[in-house]
């Protein structure tokens, strides 16, 4: 008689772990899956909430991914990859960027020379845009996981911290998945 007791605690105990566990799993599953095969998705976690970019909205031509391997003036191969819904962004630009590796977020685009870094920006019905950028204490990385040039495909996850200096704020941008193609 002294063993029910316990055995329906512990069915409890299993219960509400299983159920904490679905919950939280829950969230990460309406991201895409990391692949890379060129299926131009990207998918985060914003201050721990799913994004997914839809594009512009439903008159306008803005993609919902763009971006890819481009040159710049000095000739050097880099990856710039953004992500954009109807008032939201997320971006990142990895200099010297051409092979699978971990490449730091460390700089922000404002720099006179900008190395790697990440942006986020919200806009209200007004207008008005919120910008959240990486510098050299909101940092992250981005891990390419694969960057086939003749293919133009580059596939990758990334987490980021990033700071808005106006009003103190930080955006942390988690289990990000990106794969891209730009043919």
């Amino acid at each position: 008689m002294n063993k029910q007791p316990h055995s329906n605690i512990f069915l409890l105990i299993l219960l509400i772990g299983s159920l904490l566990l679905t919950a939280c799993k829950k969230e990460v599953d309406t991201l895409p899956p990391a692949t890379q095969k060129g299926l131009n998705t990207f998918g985060c976690l914003l201050n721990k909430k799913a994004w997914i970019p839809t594009g512009g909205g439903f008159f306008s031509l803005i993609n919902p991914t763009s971006g890819g391997f481009f040159v710049t003036p000095d000739g050097s191969l880099n990856i710039y990859i953004a992500a954009n819904s109807e008032r939201e962004s997320v971006e990142f630009f990895l200099y010297h960027a051409k092979t699978p590796g971990i490449y730091k977020l460390n700089t922000s685009p404002a720099s006179m020379y900008p190395e790697s870094y990440g942006s986020y920006s919200i806009g209200d019905a007004l207008g008005n845009t919120d910008y959240f950028f990486s510098d050299h204490i909101h940092t992250g990385s981005v891990t390419i996981t694969r960057a086939d040039i003749t293919n133009r495909i580059v596939s990758g996850t990334f987490d980021m911290q990033l700071f808005q200096s106006s009003s103190g704020r930080v955006m942390n941008i988690t289990k990000g998945r990106f794969d891209f193609t730009n043919h």
